[in-house]
């Protein structure tokens, strides 16, 4: 129940954005109650990533094609062209500000998470905006979970990166997940 009130309220401050307020109000009110370091949801900080990457995630969310309950009800309801404007927003933003706060990593082996990053995913995930995936350093650890795995167990087309990351998740044990994913955590993106 209290799930479905959050869906409620977040589609209804959706449209109420639409209709009345600024992109940047809009997303500094709404889509960072949930993308913020002092927010302990699973959302992944998206400040300062490349506009490329933020405008085609959003247009799967808005469209149905990449399935989350809320993003799709959230976005449902904007137009192409208030898609491109929110994600120019968040990608002018300081990448500065996608630090999400350390957890604690009790049962991860964060050099061994170190040696498996840099062996396998390194060469795309850049510690800036210059590699061709987006920057997942200092990112929350129950995302970069969550996102790994779904790589290891979801398909669909509109995702080609689902072709290239398979081949660096598939192999990975859970040990090996939470192990890479403390040690991105741990990575401080600005000093």
């Amino acid at each position: 129940m209290r799930s479905l009130i959050f869906i409620l309220g977040l589609f209804c401050s959706n449209l109420y954005a639409q209709e009345s307020m600024p992109v940047a109000e809009m997303v500094e009110t709404q889509c960072m109650s949930c993308h913020s370091a002092d927010n302990y949801t699973n959302a992944p900080m998206m400040s300062g990533q490349e506009i490329e990457f933020l405008e085609f995630e959003l247009f799967n969310f808005r469209d149905y094609v990449r399935d989350h309950e809320i993003m799709n009800q959230a976005m449902e309801d904007f137009t192409d062209q208030e898609v491109k404007e929110i994600a120019s927003y968040i990608s002018g933003l300081s990448l500065c500000d996608s630090q999400a706060l350390v957890d604690k990593h009790p049962d991860a082996n964060i050099k061994r998470g170190q040696k498996i990053f840099n062996n396998s995913c390194f060469e795309c995930h850049k510690k800036d905006t210059s590699g061709i995936a987006p920057v997942i350093h200092g990112q929350k650890t129950t995302y970069l979970e969550d996102a790994v795995k779904s790589f290891q167990s979801t398909w669909y087309k509109p995702r080609p990166s689902r072709l290239n990351m398979r081949s660096h998740t598939d192999m990975l044990s859970n040990q090996d997940i939470k192990d890479v994913a403390a040690y991105l955590n741990e990575q401080k993106l600005c000093d």
